[in-house]
């Protein structure tokens, strides 16, 4: 198992979540949804997690127990550590599992960690060996001109999005922020011992902060309402209002449509 079959393998599996995901919610939302992190029709997390399991399980897949033990524990760890680092660098929650049982921090729960070791019987029993060998195939017939390919689509489709994922944070702070001072002047309004010019004042300046927050709200690009609507349990402790304030603004779009 060499470094080029690792790769193709990711992309491959990375394109079948994808797929799998879009189908998904087609089926349930009668609407296309690009559920893909990145620009392109790919979910990078399954791709990690089928080259985990490969890596993994490949040297114990004749023993059912081991695929299951080790494909739970393997799938949890990247859910775990991508949910992690999406909140320690965005402040964002992608997704929560907070409302099931034996969570932790919403990163994780039993129940889908045990989910994730049936699927993962299934991934090495069925799924893998099916794909194993359209995997060689595509290096026996291309192996260097589509891994370069496909190596400089994956590296320029990770910059636009970090650096979309960077603009939309800056945009979740500039909304948030709005809002602390509206709220920080609406407070001032329910001292009793203003004179008629401050209450005059606090009321414009109320006034203008909605103007802004309407402008920034405005700002939210198709990409990032894309991202929105791929993940509406999308929340933060840090930038809870704003989201909900661009959630709000996207949902009177649907509704006009």
């Amino acid at each position: 198992m060499d470094y080029y079959y690792i790769f193709y393998s990711f992309i491959i599996y990375s394109f079948l979540g994808w797929t799998l995901e879009v189908v998904y919610h087609l089926y349930t939302e009668k609407r296309f949804i690009n559920r893909g992190f990145l620009y392109g029709p790919v979910c990078p997390i399954y791709g990690a997690t089928a080259v985990l399991l490969i890596l993994v399980l490949s040297s114990i897949s004749s023993n059912m127990l081991y695929i299951f033990i080790g494909g739970a524990l393997a799938a949890t760890l990247i859910e775990l550590i991508t949910g992690f680092l999406m909140e320690l660098f965005f402040h964002t929650k992608w997704w929560d599992y907070s409302d099931e049982k034996f969570n932790v921090k919403g990163y994780i729960c039993l129940k889908f960690s045990i989910l994730w070791g049936f699927l993962s019987i299934i991934f090495m029993k069925i799924i893998n060996p099916v794909v194993s060998k359209f995997t060689y195939l595509l290096l026996d017939n291309f192996g260097q001109i589509l891994y370069n390919v496909f190596l400089i689509i994956i590296i320029v489709d990770i910059a636009l999005t970090i650096n979309s994922l960077i603009t939309f944070r800056k945009l979740f702070m500039e909304i948030q922020d709005v809002m602390l001072e509206t709220k920080a002047n609406m407070d001032k309004l329910i001292e009793s011992k203003l004179s008629k010019e401050t209450i005059l004042s606090i009321q414009e300046r109320i006034s203008h902060l909605g103007d802004i927050k309407d402008r920034l709200a405005k700002r939210v690009s198709l990409r990032h309402t894309e991202m929105i609507r791929a993940y509406p349990h999308l929340t933060s402790e840090r930038f809870g209002g704003a989201i909900e304030e661009i959630k709000k603004r996207i949902e009177k779009i649907n509704i006009k449509k």
